[in-house]
């Protein structure tokens, strides 16, 4: 009976282990996965997935542009080195193949590769003999939860192509594409760094979109301080200063980074880069100051809290010196002594109850005189 009992009990546990690996491997790899691993060896560090990864291609110059699905990454060989700008879009970083394939057919280092599957990578620029490495954030306010989302984007940037990695399908730049595809404006007419400043351009345009929803969202939250504080406006207000720090980390690397950005290109092209890092500083000032605000909340919420408290306690304390007197009163006639005249009058019971009746008005008219009511 013992053994059936301890094999059952076994059995429970191994199928608990293979549950929390499970778990654990379906909701995030950790940077501890890559740890002892050479830069050789690429892992995916992030969000478990098993989409499978969409490859991209769109070609163009000033005659013409096409758009291409690539299904076999060797077919981007012909567009290494030719005359058009060739916009690569690799929809997952997940799968280390792929990654690894397009690093060898564009002569890609194998530590940019490392980073590019690392979710968790800080938004930087590295400048490289051929090309320009760029990884940063991507951020969106979930419409239904409100929730700040968070996708790696990098982009590997040189004279004629444009390498760009994705987290995730689905993205903000189709207006680009249509821009390449109708030729409309400066983008068949300029490089691929060109085309990355508009890429930049949009994302932290989106930042700013983040930023006045931030705005607006701590509006709402400051009329539920003053109105009505409660538990659940902590809860806000805790929730909303996290993101804003997560918004914070996206934002100040990312202003060294496009400032180095600026360095390393001429001068045709660094203004529209300058015009970039004024944006990011603006985003990066506005943060500061709602940081502030929600200190500043806070304290409001703490005040506002001890207030109450206060108003409550003046009130039970009020109600406590009211019932002093009485209670004297109602304590002394309570004595079981023979000799006390008034337990023998007629209209004892009346007096008393009329004699604290007046007691209980003449405080009240007496707090009332002072303001404490």
């Amino acid at each position: 009976m013992l053994n059936v009992c301890a094999k059952e009990l076994a059995q429970c546990y191994i199928r608990w282990i293979k549950l929390v690996v499970m778990s654990i491997t379906n909701e995030e790899t950790s940077r501890s996965t890559k740890s002892g691993l050479g830069p050789e060896a690429l892992v995916h560090i992030g969000d478990h997935s098993d989409a499978k990864v969409h490859v991209k291609l769109i070609d163009y110059d000033q005659a013409n542009s096409s758009e291409i699905e690539i299904e076999q990454i060797h077919k981007c060989a012909p567009y290494v080195n030719s005359e058009s700008v060739s916009w690569v879009d690799i929809d997952g970083i997940h799968d280390p193949h792929i990654v690894e394939a397009i690093g060898k057919e564009f002569g890609i280092h194998m530590l940019v590769l490392e980073d590019i599957m690392n979710s968790t990578s800080r938004p930087k620029i590295e400048i490289f003999d051929d090309y320009v490495f760029i990884t940063l954030k991507m951020l969106e306010l979930d419409k239904r939860t409100g929730e700040l989302n968070i996708e790696q984007l990098s982009l590997i940037v040189a004279e004629k192509y444009l390498l760009m990695f994705q987290e995730r399908p689905g993205d903000s730049f189709n207006s680009i594409r249509e821009r390449i595809k109708t030729a409309k404006g400066k983008v068949r007419s300029k490089n691929a760094y060109f085309l990355a400043y508009m890429i930049l351009d949009t994302v932290i345009d989106n930042y700013i979109i983040v930023s006045e929803q931030f705005a607006k969202h701590l509006e709402r939250i400051e009329a539920m301080v003053v109105r009505k504080p409660n538990e659940r406006t902590m809860q806000n207000l805790l929730g909303v200063r996290k993101e804003l720090l997560d918004f914070k980390r996206t934002i100040d690397p990312l202003k060294e980074a496009i400032n180095t950005m600026i360095r390393e290109l001429d001068d045709d092209m660094a203004k529209y880069y300058r015009d970039l890092y004024d944006h990011i500083i603006y985003e990066s000032e506005n943060l500061s100051m709602y940081r502030e605000t929600i200190v500043n909340l806070l304290d409001l919420y703490h005040s506002n809290l001890s207030m109450k408290m206060n108003q409550v306690m003046k009130v039970l304390t009020i109600i406590t010196t009211i019932f002093v007197p009485l209670t004297f009163i109602v304590g002394v006639y309570g004595m079981n002594f023979d000799n006390m005249p008034e337990l023998r009058s007629k209209n004892g019971y009346f007096f008393v109850m009329g004699f604290m009746f007046v007691i209980v008005c003449g405080m009240l008219v007496y707090f009332r005189k002072k303001r404490w009511l």
